[in-house]
């Protein structure tokens, strides 16, 4: 198995690790997506399949994979998520059972809406997304002039934080909702919850936004689509995630910015 990304393990312990973790003695691996920050193949064996994706470096991620583990198996008692097979924080491997998706050329912009009003009124036990510490662990694995750079501009994005930020607002949150996350037939469970958290949900469906890359009359029907079925005031979604669209920008360019630092 080419993994394409520099480890500390070889790939006998990888695949001898996976084969038990599967009880399968023969896997055949198919490359599904090679990331900055992870790798995610298609393990296989008599009929049946297994989505395991190569973790990166620790040092890079501030993500606590243990915690993850634990969330998803909340959520895939709740029917949101595929249940987690195995997980090895030593070797950074995730193994999860996989979701056989249809094929859909399109956007289906009332899905990515429910399937977000859907994961804010879940009751997930989560921890907090603390935004500005996340920003802060990227900027110090930046060189000094480059972060410098992106502090100026978060110094400017976090009175819009504040001034956005309200109790009612807060919610479980997937922020990371690309349509290609939506799997099964009726694309009703949802993968890589690597970034949920209890934050804010004008945040969410911001990041749902940009990882889409909608455009401005997308961008209104699922914030119209999302008001309907969360009931909230149309008006009031669309100037919420407006508002917070540069919040996910800055948060995107500086977490790419360091995952390139340490891919270098």
């Amino acid at each position: 198995m080419e993994t394409g990304m520099v480890r500390k393990v070889s790939d006998k312990q990888l695949s001898d690790f996976i084969a038990g973790a599967c009880g399968a003695s023969q896997l055949t691996f198919e490359p599904v997506r090679q990331g900055l920050a992870n790798s995610v193949f298609r393990a296989s064996s008599g009929g049946q399949s297994w989505a395991v994706k190569l973790l990166g470096p620790a040092t890079f991620s501030a993500v606590n994979y243990t915690v993850v583990a634990k969330l998803q198996q909340q959520l895939a008692v709740c029917g949101l998520a595929p249940v987690v097979t195995a997980y090895d924080p030593a070797l950074r491997v995730w193994i999860e059972e996989w979701v056989d998706t249809p094929e859909q050329p399109s956007l289906d912009i009332e899905r990515l809406a429910h399937s977000l009003a859907n994961i804010h009124q879940s009751d997930i036990n989560a921890p907090t997304l603390a935004l500005l510490p996340c920003w802060q662990h990227y900027l110090e694995q930046l060189p000094t002039k480059t972060a410098r750079s992106y502090s100026a501009q978060r110094d400017k994005l976090v009175p819009v934080i504040s001034q956005f930020s309200h109790y009612q607002d807060f919610c479980f949150c997937h922020n990371d909702l690309s349509f290609a996350h939506l799997v099964g037939a009726s694309r009703n469970k949802v993968v890589d919850w690597e970034y949920a958290a209890t934050g804010n949900r004008y945040f969410d469906i911001a990041a749902c936004v940009l990882i889409n890359e909608l455009d401005g009359e997308q961008q209104q029907q699922l914030c119209d689509e999302y008001a309907q079925q969360a009931g909230k005031s149309a008006d009031l979604v669309e100037r919420s995630v407006a508002a917070f669209l540069p919040v996910v920008d800055f948060t995107n360019r500086l977490w790419t910015a360091a995952a390139e630092r340490n891919s270098g």
